[in-house]
């Protein structure tokens, strides 16, 4: 599998992004719809955040073949 340059820049430019975000703004864009509430801790919405950066990376990288 190749890398290829313009990959790594997307990588890190959605990465500086994603880190600029304040995950609440993103759990209030998510309450449109309500459903259940869950209240979990600001580490876990972070890892919440990050995961859901880390999957939209992923299926850019593997779309972009």
């Amino acid at each position: 599998m190749s890398i290829f340059p313009y990959q790594v820049s997307e990588v890190v430019g959605l990465y500086n992004r994603i880190s600029k975000i304040n995950p609440t703004t993103i759990i209030e864009k998510e309450r449109e719809d309500p459903q259940d509430v869950v209240n979990i801790s600001t580490e876990a919405r972070k890892r919440q955040v990050f995961e859901q950066a880390r999957s939209e990376v992923m299926e850019r990288i593997r779309t972009a073949r």
